[in-house]
């Protein structure tokens, strides 16, 4: 399962939470507090992926939930199932009915859908369905524009642009950008990139600016938060490579996000200093022989897993970051060839010897 998946696993939690709280004010409109650990009610957990898919099987945590006052009578569903199944019928239809809720409330509901689904491409989608089944609403880049634009009159968005910097503030952190089709925008950005639009404004070089852009109901950007900032030429080579679409340095980042017990109680987290270890790693190696970006992936012991998939061979890296040692697998996708290596990185020529076995496999006929 694609790292940059998980945090929509959250913001779904975070959606049917909010919506089983403005369902409790709901009926009890006497109360001014909710129950003391409501939140608790809803423990979501990733009990695994499907083999040979990407389907999460979630699984809720309900050990002591008894205990809360959140049950209806008569066996109803409570709170959580009643939100999870609002939450359905709300993304299948495009909208909560209007009985469904109190409008102040449904607002509030609505505007939780900005923080799920930004990770959607335009051509895909996420199914939310009942348990046991895979039959469900269908979540798409516009039903979730249609359902925030109903509680708001903007939502956010994942942007990715190129054009020229026009105007720089280094006191406001920010810079605006002037897109091929002439718009102005304004952009915030952190201070590391001030000095790339500095040069782009000196040098008149465009400039790919990625973020969270700020869109009116006309879908017209107000403003982008950018989360990276590069030149137009950069931009594009890395694009371009082949294999995994997603930049390694996002990938790597992926793995900085992740706190300790992401996985199980005993998953470490992993260490800033070793991780940036790793993104120089795949820089050199990646850059020095023209190879494709592999998939990077976390193992719960702490490991960061490397992939190459490609028509002859399967190539696997297991990268132990304290020692820094490499275990790769190779495997012939045609016969039962296995070659297997290890390559201690922190000895000199332990790159080279990595990067020669990748293109020896890769390139292979």
């Amino acid at each position: 399962m694609p790292l940059e998946a998980l945090p929509e696993l959250a913001a779904y939690r975070e959606l049917v939470l909010a919506t089983a709280k403005a369902l409790y004010q709901a009926k009890n409109p006497t109360r001014q507090r909710l129950p003391k650990g409501f939140d608790e009610g809803l423990h979501l957990v990733l009990e695994r992926v499907e083999a040979g898919s990407t389907v999460p099987l979630i699984s809720r945590v309900v050990d002591g939930y008894e205990q809360l006052p959140l049950v209806p009578p008569e066996g109803a569903a409570d709170f959580f199932e009643q939100a999870r199944e609002l939450v359905q019928s709300g993304i299948a239809t495009g909208g909560f009915a209007a009985e469904a809720l109190p409008p102040e409330l449904a607002k509030q509901v609505l505007a939780r859908f900005n923080s799920f689904g930004r990770t959607l491409a335009s051509d895909e989608a996420i199914i939310v369905a009942r348990p046991g089944t895979r039959e469900g609403a269908r979540y798409t880049r516009e039903i979730r524009r249609r359902l925030v634009l109903q509680a708001q009159a903007t939502y956010e968005d994942e942007v990715n642009l190129l054009g020229e910097v026009r105007a720089a503030d280094k006191d406001a952190d920010g810079f605006t950008l002037r897109t091929p089709e002439g718009e102005k925008i304004p952009v915030r950005a952190p201070p590391l990139f001030f000095p790339l639009a500095l040069r782009s404004l000196g040098e008149a070089a465009l400039v790919r600016v990625r973020g969270t852009g700020l869109l009116d109901v006309d879908g017209n950007i107000r403003r982008i938060t950018a989360t990276e900032v590069s030149l137009a030429e950069e931009g594009v080579e890395r694009r371009l490579r082949p294999g995994c679409p997603t930049p390694i340095e996002l990938q790597v980042e992926a793995l900085r996000a992740l706190p300790a017990g992401w996985f199980d109680e005993s998953s470490p987290s992993f260490d800033p200093s070793s991780l940036e270890w790793l993104t120089q790693l795949f820089r050199g190696v990646l850059d020095g022989f023209a190879l494709p970006s592999p998939y990077l992936y976390p193992t719960p012991e702490g490991l960061a897993r490397a992939e190459w998939p490609g028509s002859r061979w399967e190539i696997v890296a297991n990268i132990d970051l304290s020692t820094k040692l490499a275990e790769v697998l190779a495997v012939r996708l045609d016969s039962d060839r296995v070659d297997e290596e290890h390559f201690p990185l922190d000895q000199p020529g332990g790159e080279s010897k990595l990067g020669r076995f990748l293109t020896e496999h890769l390139q292979a006929a």
